[in-house]
């Protein structure tokens, strides 16, 4: 995955656990959120 499509994924499920919150399906947030954090050391193993 290139920096440009993992910065667009991270983007994109930010707002779907947000969206997951919002209609209280906090577990569905949270495994949402596992996978921000993943992609996002993914990233900072890039630079």
């Amino acid at each position: 995955m290139s920096d440009a499509e993992l910065r667009k994924a991270i983007r994109v499920l930010h707002e779907r656990a947000d969206d997951a919150r919002n209609r209280g399906q906090d577990s569905d947030a949270n495994e949402i959120e596992r996978t921000i954090r993943t992609y996002q050391e993914e990233m900072t193993q890039r630079l």
